[in-house]
């Protein structure tokens, strides 16, 4: 269909018409499954799941799509997809979302992995603890040092700063230039 009949059925389909909106998915809907196929790989999200992520977004151009802008409908909607895609990807590949994207169901666990058994899997994590403990002493200062170590061991902010005696904020701004040297200086 030409591109003044698929921006009138986004019209009729904004007004409720639904057979408008089946058919701009009809028309629109191999341009979502060759943007959700090039990204099948980046993340753990599945070509299913991309696709439901770009028919979202071909959603969100039908409602959103203004003439005035000069791009046809279908070069918006592209854009749409392939933005709604885009940022599927980037939240599932955060760095917050890795335990929930690695994780093993509780029965598959293999007892004979257990770290407490396994003389490989306690070596490995005697020498990463040693490893962070170098870092520690060789990459921090002094107070961030002291703070990291009466934050592990419990305490609050107020309380380590009574203790080394200096403000609370200085113990936030530490602990955060603390943890920002290790995750940039340590990879386990």
């Amino acid at each position: 269909m030409s591109k003044i009949s698929l921006e009138n059925l986004v019209q009729r389909a904004r007004s409720g018409d639904k057979a408008a909106m089946n058919e701009i998915v009809a028309q629109l809907a191999p341009v979502v499954e060759i943007i959700a196929s090039k990204n099948v790989g980046h993340c753990s999200l599945t070509r299913s799941d991309l696709i439901q992520e770009g028919m979202i977004g071909l959603l969100g151009a039908v409602y959103g799509y203004s003439s005035q802008g000069g791009a046809g409908f279908r070069t918006y909607a592209s854009v749409c997809i392939s933005n709604g895609i885009s940022k599927a990807v980037e939240k599932q590949s955060a760095r917050k979302h890795i335990p929930l994207n690695t994780y093993v169901p509780i029965d598959e666990v293999d007892e004979a992995t257990d770290v407490s058994t396994d003389p490989q899997a306690i070596l490995n994590m005697q020498v990463g603890i040693a490893e962070l403990s170098e870092l520690i002493h060789s990459e921090l200062t002094e107070l961030e040092r002291e703070t990291l170590r009466l934050h592990t061991a419990g305490q609050d902010n107020s309380s380590i700063a009574e203790a080394l005696g200096v403000g609370e904020k200085s113990v936030d701004n530490a602990l955060q230039r603390a943890r920002r040297k290790l995750r940039e200086k340590w990879i386990p």
